[in-house]
């Protein structure tokens, strides 16, 4: 309405904020992967049976299961290894900053894309230490598999597919500037007659899709900004046929051979670059497994739909509840603040001739015969605030209620909070229920293939063999669920009915579960904790100092000591 309030009550980011603050602050712990590496449970060994007996290198018989027990242990050292080079190559690419990036993507539009492995090449920086003492700058750059953010506004799957698996193909849009296309013209398979034809022709003939920047701009305030020097590549996964497939090999230095060409069936699975009327790159899948890169995690799933809701749509009707109540109380204050006044003219007249009302103002009355009283009158406004404000509190609460995020779980207090820390920790607990549908959602959509996917593209390119085997991811994003002073507690407790029972301690790893208790306390571990050959030198000065015979001079004093307090205790007893 005209004239009406136009205030905002901007729970929506508050929502949002907290939302994205807590999942992140669950996947991505600071001490700790969210992910881990371990061999399959059985060990698989060619033609033999549990219980059969092997032949040893010399010809002695050796029982299967202690075989089993061997490729067991060695199994878990290749997957620790496995793990620390993933988890290498996943810092190398930032991924806990990208990954952040797409937790706000799906807390704020609904879906977060991430797409990896993908091959850059890295530059290294080596210092070497000449025979001169002087030090010379090695450059190398290698090919390593990274990990990427996808804008969700630069992401076309198929439309008809309900998840990222059933699509038939998707799309990926770019923008790249020349100096962008120059280095992409370095990529192997990159059809360099196709580039300089493209380069030829302005930029903006290559945009087909709208540019959602200049709406985002408009709407934040900022303007629109012309940007018609980038050149808009788009990059197809999905299938193509044979005939195309050759048709792109012939314009390469590399042509597919024949043999292999007739192999292939009617499709398969490829990566395109084109732009405009130019394709830029055709390139067969390169991984054996024929799986797309792309993972897509949504805040709130939809079933008919890959892309979901966030926790702005969710409450959006809360939202619209809590600014109309918010605009009414600011129109029923303004209105009801100070009284309406009539004023009949025919008998007053203002002395300063304005109609303004304000104080100590002269009238004069204009006719005699009628009363002053009769001259003016008042009207109240009556106040509803009680009444707004319950809608705008009851607004609230269905805020709460519809994103499944009480205020104990963005950090505020509310009307049932305990005074004891047991208390709270238990609270927060149930707080964090409502979030373990999104934690455990990341792990299924984003934890696991991703990190299957880094694990076959090590499995099938990485030189070195010791790190390769058969293992499985094991995603735990939903073991943070639990607030640091329960897993304390817990850990704590867990630690002293192992210690008091000698069969359990011998089923413990106590150094694993002395590095937990550390971690959940927050306590640097490796700072304050010994080294294996410090710890066996501690260990042997304790024995040598057990072994010493007791001297007995001190045996002596003693004793003195020992009758000294006796006849004490009877002089007091007689006292």
């Amino acid at each position: 309405q005209a004239g009406g309030s136009q205030v905002y009550v901007n729970i929506t980011r508050n929502k949002t904020n907290a939302a994205e603050a807590r999942l992140q602050d669950m996947l991505f712990p600071t001490d700790d992967r969210n992910w881990g590496i371990k061999p399959t449970p059985v060990p698989e060994l060619d033609n033999v049976k549990p219980g059969q007996m092997m032949q040893g290198p010399n010809g002695e018989p050796v029982d299967a299961g202690r075989v089993a027990d061997e490729i067991q242990r060695e199994a878990k050292a290749k997957a620790l290894l496995m793990q620390a080079e993933i988890d290498d190559q996943l810092n190398e690419a930032r991924y806990p900053t990208k990954a952040r990036d797409i937790i706000h993507d799906a807390a704020q539009l609904g879906t977060g894309i991430v797409k990896g492995p993908v091959v850059v090449g890295r530059i290294r920086k080596r210092w070497d230490i000449m025979d001169d003492g002087s030090s010379l700058l090695q450059i190398t750059e290698d090919l390593a598999p990274s990990i990427e953010r996808v804008d969700i506004w630069d992401f076309y799957p198929d439309m008809s597919a309900r998840t990222i698996d059933e699509c038939e193909f998707i799309f990926e849009k770019r923008r790249l500037t020349k100096r962008q296309l120059r280095d992409f013209a370095r990529m192997p398979g990159v059809l360099k007659g196709q580039l300089r034809k493209l380069l030829r022709t302005e930029a903006k003939e290559t945009h087909v899709a709208k540019d959602y920047v200049n709406d985002i701009r408009s709407i934040t305030g900022v303007g629109s900004v012309v940007d018609s020097s980038r050149y808009e590549i788009w990059e197809y996964h999905g299938p193509i046929s044979k005939a195309e497939l050759i048709d792109a090999m012939q314009d390469t230095e590399e042509p597919l051979p024949e043999e292999e060409i007739d192999e292939l069936d009617d499709e398969l699975e490829a990566v395109v670059f084109f732009s405009g009327q130019c394709v830029l790159k055709v390139a067969i899948n390169p991984m054996d497994t024929e799986d797309r890169p792309f993972s897509v995690f949504n805040w709130e799933k939809d079933e008919s739909s890959i892309f979901g809701f966030g926790v702005p749509y969710l409450m959006r009707n809360p939202q619209k509840v809590i600014n109309a109540a918010w605009r009414m109380m600011m129109d029923n204050g303004g209105m009801s603040v100070a009284d309406q006044v009539v004023v009949n003219r025919e008998i007053v007249q203002p002395a300063d001739g304005s109609w303004q009302l304000g104080p100590k103002k002269l009238w004069y009355l204009k006719d005699k015969t009628r009363s002053v009283q009769e001259a003016f009158a008042t009207f109240s406004t009556p106040s509803h605030q009680m009444e707004l404000a319950n809608i705008f509190t009851m607004a609230r609460q269905l805020a709460d209620e519809e994103t499944n995020l009480p205020l104990i779980a963005q950090g505020e207090q509310s009307s049932h909070v305990t005074k004891t820390s047991s208390g709270m920790a238990m609270l927060m607990n149930s707080a964090n229920i409502v979030l373990r549908r999104a934690v455990k959602n990341w792990d299924d959509d984003i934890t696991r293939p991703t990190i299957t996917r880094f694990y076959d593209w090590n499995m099938q390119f990485n030189e070195s063999p010791d790190i390769k085997g058969d293992y499985t991811i094991d995603a735990r994003g939903s073991g943070a669920l639990l607030v640091r002073e329960k897993q304390q507690e817990n850990l704590l407790v867990f630690a002293n009915v192992t210690g008091s029972n000698p069969e359990l301690a011998l089923r413990r790893d106590w150094e694993g579960l002395d590095r937990e208790i550390a971690k959940a306390l927050e306590v640097p571990y490796h700072q304050i904790t010994l080294s294996d050959a410090e710890i066996e030198e501690r260990r042997q000065q304790i024995a040598e100092l057990q072994q010493q015979p007791e001297d007995p001079n001190a045996q002596i004093k003693a004793a003195e000591l020992q009758l000294k307090q006796q006849q004490m205790q009877v002089d007091t007893q007689l006292k």
